[in-house]
């Protein structure tokens, strides 16, 4: 299984560069999917025209009540299983502002919070997904920051944002963090309801949180899909709130019982989460089996029919083989049917 995970690694990391360059003698298409953004009621405008721009992961994932609804509360927020520990969210309030001040002066380390993991962040342009562990109580802080010119620079933040652009419709992890919350209220939703899953199957809980004067991110489209003007807003800055779970053991690719449960449980939920064997662990105390990343996975990778997969092999295989097709292999067809297409996985 290594082996396999390690070549289409490979085949990753090799094809970009292909993609940037354009044939001199390809003709201009006036009809190509133009996205505009700017920050909210400025002037200065970024663009970026590709064939690859899709009406729904652009303009149709942000929902502004839900998001709103779903907030980090005002009221004092009790650990998780603990009955009588207990943090005030404006003491979460100034950690995170600290932390964006600090993010800002492209610091490396930070006063409240210690990097689990930073592959999609770019530290010097300030962009991308930052995802850390708070030092003094159990929670997790995962940390979106884009600007409108980072937005629709998908080669600027690390080697699978680009992949994801090019599978999942323009998509960036900016836009698949506003699936997380929601998913997660569909998860749970499943668990609940099947009479095996309630009893060992858990997730953290989540709440979204903005800055005290956050700034918007305007984004227009034109020719995308069936719409040829198309405007939407998102928050230039915005975190998810989480539980951090204290891990027994850890999910392994190498062990076929691991790799069972995790897949059985994704084709349980629809394909709804992400596959990848490090999603799962076991908790402490509880020893429920904990379900970590619930991004909106077909989002992410763009899938537009519900999938279900056998083994780890098919589900690599899968992926890279719609990646490559994503990438060099529509038809200018089935191009312009993927901008207005919607996935029948769609929730909002």
């Amino acid at each position: 299984m290594q082996k396999v995970n390690f070549s289409i690694l490979f085949f990753l990391i090799t094809v970009p560069a292909s993609l940037i360059s354009r044939s001199m003698h390809r003709p201009h298409d006036n009809q190509l999917p133009t996205i505009t953004t700017s920050w909210l009621d400025d002037n200065k405008k970024y663009v970026l025209s590709d064939s690859h721009w899709e009406l729904f992961p652009i303009f149709k994932l942000f929902d502004e009540h839900f998001f709103n609804n779903h907030l980090l509360p005002q009221d004092e927020i009790f650990f998780r299983n603990s009955a009588y520990e207990k943090i005030q969210p404006q003491l979460i309030n100034r950690m995170v502002e600290t932390l964006i001040e600090e993010i800002k002066q492209q610091k490396k380390h930070y006063t409240h919070f210690s990097i689990l993991q930073k592959k999609d962040f770019n530290r010097k342009k300030g962009c991308g997904l930052l995802i850390l562990k708070c030092k003094q109580y159990p929670f997790v802080v995962k940390m979106f920051i884009e600007t409108p010119k980072s937005f629709i620079d998908p080669w600027c933040k690390g080697r699978e944002p680009v992949f994801f652009f090019y599978m999942g419709g323009g998509v960036n992890r900016h836009l698949t963090g506003l699936t997380r919350i929601k998913n997660l209220t569909m998860i749970n939703e499943k668990i609940k309801n099947n009479s095996l899953w309630h009893t060992y199957i858990s997730t953290p809980r989540k709440w979204y949180w903005l800055p005290k004067n956050p700034q918007w991110i305007a984004i227009h489209g034109e020719n995308i899909g069936p719409e040829k003007n198309v405007s939407t807003k998102i928050p230039g800055i915005y975190a998810i709130i989480a539980d951090y779970i204290e891990k027994e053991k850890g999910f392994s690719l190498g062990n076929p019982h691991d790799r069972a449960v995790a897949l059985s449980l994704c084709n349980g939920l629809d394909m709804l989460i992400d596959p990848h064997i490090q999603n799962f662990f076991i908790e402490k105390n509880s020893r429920k089996i904990v379900i970590v990343d619930t991004e909106h996975f077909p989002t992410v990778v763009g899938f537009k029919e519900k999938k279900a997969f056998n083994n780890y092999l098919s589900w690599y295989l899968s992926l890279a083989g719609k990646c490559a097709k994503d990438m060099f292999f529509r038809t200018k067809n089935e191009r312009k049917d993927a901008q207005s297409s919607a996935s029948i996985y769609t929730f909002t």
